[in-house]
């Protein structure tokens, strides 16, 4: 059994190579004091440096007998992260989260995301709770509860093989239930670890933020937000969906020192 260390931290790292958006995130965490253990399956995508710098350790050596799914790897990879939990604890931290500064002492976090109050992805709530960072003791029954659900294959998961954020959806669910919507009360606000909203993922890179594109964007979710402020322990830096919108993340970025990732650099 792992020993359940708050000053640890625990990430995943499989099949792709990884970019510059992780290697500023990893070197934050590093900069930070933590301990990291990061799971791969190809131990040479993972530059040397970081081999001394954190526990680079094989993925099949946590559950010898858990396969991914390349088709549905977002998927898969979230129930890794929470039967992880279950066996081990500890705290997982998605390999696009920066820290500003170290997480809090307590036993459990929940990180959230924004909602968006307006168009085709509108919510009554003002938060939704994410998994970019994740902290429970081992064996928690919370995270038994959802590790139960989400490892379900139905009908509609196969129907909904190319939802991404389908067992993301079963977690909140879950949580949202009268059985264990006292874990709400445990999730953290937006803007302490995700407080720019995935639709502005691509402004993250832009060399120049237009202001008038960002207020129309705000107006069109009926949303407001700051990319930072005095509470605010780390920043979400979507890079799936960045992907998506096409941003060239092997791009040398540190000469864009204007933009928000730039800043970070």
């Amino acid at each position: 059994m792992f020993k359940f260390n708050k000053n640890e931290l625990f990430s995943l790292w499989i099949i792709n190579e990884p970019t510059i958006i992780n290697f500023k995130c990893w070197d934050s965490w590093i900069r930070l004091g933590y301990q990291v253990n990061l799971y791969v399956d190809k131990p040479q995508n993972i530059p040397q440096k970081y081999h001394s710098q954190m526990n680079i350790k094989l993925v099949n050596s946590v559950f010898t007998d858990f396969e991914f799914n390349a088709d549905r790897l977002l998927q898969s990879t979230d129930v890794w992260r929470f039967k992880y939990l279950l066996k081990h604890g500890g705290c997982w931290i998605d390999s696009d989260m920066y820290l500003f500064k170290r997480l809090p002492h307590d036993d459990i976090i929940i990180s959230s995301e924004h909602t968006l109050k307006s168009g085709a992805f509108k919510s009554k709530g003002h938060l939704k709770p994410n998994i970019g960072v994740l902290r429970f003791p081992p064996n928690n029954v919370f995270v038994k509860a959802v590790v139960d659900c989400i490892e379900l294959t139905t009908v509609a998961d196969v129907n909904d093989s190319k939802n991404s954020t389908s067992k993301m959806l079963k977690y909140i669910k879950l949580m949202q239930s009268k059985k264990w919507n006292h874990y709400v009360d445990l999730v953290s606000e937006p803007h302490i670890y995700c407080p720019i909203p995935w639709p502005w993922a691509k402004e993250l890179f832009w060399t120049k933020i237009d202001s008038k594109v960002v207020a129309a964007d705000k107006q069109k979710y009926a949303l407001d937000f700051s990319y930072k402020n005095d509470e605010t322990i780390g920043v979400h830096l979507w890079e799936n969906i960045a992907k998506q919108k096409q941003i060239k993340l092997k791009k040398d970025f540190d000469s864009v020192s204007d933009s928000f990732f730039g800043s970070l650099l």
